[in-house]
């Protein structure tokens, strides 16, 4: 005996229709999802510092101004590299994107390494008319001519301070035969050379330790990065003397920005300019909140007002230097620079 089922009365035609419409749908998820650009960050400093906190600005701003097309993923503390080796894998394309000292690109404009020669800059305003105004310009210009790369933001690293462990710094004769850590960077040794200390280079992670034990007299950083890491804990003394404001550039890989839309490019800059301000925003606020803090914590703070004895130490760097960014003309240019 033959069982017979019931036939669908569906027709065919509903059927191929509905398959139809299921195929499409499937196909415009998988292209939306195609279309999302993830771009990864990459940058050495602390997580949770305000350098961190205006990539994520960064990454937020892009976020809602592309909705969503374009995704920024932030990689702090040298997670994917050093500083150096950074700079090096944004111009190849290995990382999308790369924040940090724009000195680190001077192999293709030497001008850059002029942003960390000593007391180039008299305070902030002055480091904004300069390095966001025509002489910046010029130099970003150059720099992108030249380095396959796209500069998004200009931002400040944050006024440098001088810690002491042994005794309180007043003018640079104070300063003679101390131990003061400096990065692994040859302007910052001669700049502390010249100003009587014995530069060392030391690695940042064994600063701490070094202090402690009396391998090294002092350091010099932002008052973030001094409070991030916990070095008031093992200094007594900060000298108020902003000896240098580096320059930090936001930047992007050029193969990498051209392949976005016109649109979403205009995101991203005009997220670069907003994180930039934001961050000095974040600057101010918390130099002002540190400062409080040391002073709780019990260490003394020496408030520089005369200038004079510091630049005396460091008068002949356009002679000695000059080479090293190009001209020397372009320090007397950025000196004079109101």
């Amino acid at each position: 005996m033959r069982i017979h089922l019931p036939v669908s009365r569906v027709p065919v035609a509903a059927i191929t229709v509905a398959l139809a419409a299921f195929g499409l749908a499937v196909g415009s998820s998988a292209a939306l999802a195609a279309e999302v650009v993830t771009l990864k960050l990459a940058h050495v400093v602390p997580p949770k510092s305000s350098k961190d906190l205006a990539n994520l600005r960064f990454a937020e701003l892009v976020g809602k101004c592309t909705n969503g097309a374009v995704k920024v993923e932030v990689f702090p503390g040298g997670q994917l590299g050093k500083e150096a080796d950074l700079a090096q894998a944004v111009a190849l394309g290995t990382v999308d994107m790369f924040w940090g000292d724009a000195a680190t690109f001077s192999s293709y404009i030497k001008e850059l390494n002029v942003f960390n020669t000593p007391f180039l800059f008299r305070d902030v305003d002055h480091w904004e008319s300069v390095v966001r105004g025509p002489i910046g310009d010029d130099l970003v210009k150059r720099l992108e001519a030249r380095a396959p790369v796209k500069i998004l933001g200009r931002m400040q690293m944050g006024d440098r301070y001088i810690i002491t462990t042994r005794k309180p710094v007043h003018v640079p004769a104070d300063l003679d035969g101390l131990k003061i850590r400096v990065p692994d960077v040859p302007m910052y040794t001669a700049s502390f050379a010249a100003l009587g200390a014995k530069a060392t280079p030391i690695s940042f992670n064994e600063v701490y330790i070094s202090l402690q034990q009396g391998v090294i007299d002092g350091m010099e950083n932002p008052t973030g990065l001094i409070r991030g890491m916990k070095f008031y804990e093992v200094t007594k003394y900060l000298t108020r003397l902003a000896w240098s404001n580096a320059v930090n550039f936001l930047v992007v890989n050029k193969n990498v920005f051209n392949k976005l839309t016109a649109e979403q490019k205009n995101c991203m800059a005009k997220a670069g300019s907003e994180a930039s301000k934001y961050l000095d925003t974040l600057l101010q606020a918390e130099e002002d909140d540190n400062l409080k803090f040391f002073k709780a914590q019990g260490m003394a703070i020496v408030e520089v007002k005369d200038r004079a004895p510091w630049l005396a130490k460091v008068k002949d760097f356009p002679k000695q230097y000059g080479s090293n960014w190009g001209t020397p003309e372009l320090y007397t240019r950025i000196q004079k620079s109101k």
